[in-house]
């Protein structure tokens, strides 16, 4: 697989605010997620799309912002 996170977990922005972290690792699975599915399915179907999509809100729904 030619997938590779660049996620970097040293922010120094995440001491200042205590859900930043969690906010930018929440965000960097979404980007991981949406790079994995067109990884496996490089077509551009609508169906990834749809994917992409399902899994991002159960992201969003486990992770909530507040």
């Amino acid at each position: 697989m030619s997938f590779v996170s660049t996620f970097d977990h040293t922010n120094p922005m995440a001491d200042k605010n205590p859900n930043l972290e969690m906010l930018m690792a929440r965000e960097q699975l979404m980007e991981d997620i949406d790079a994995i599915v067109e990884d496996f399915c490089p077509f551009g179907t609508e169906g990834n799309n749809e994917l992409i999509r399902v899994l991002c809100d159960a992201v969003c729904k486990n992770f909530p912002t507040n």
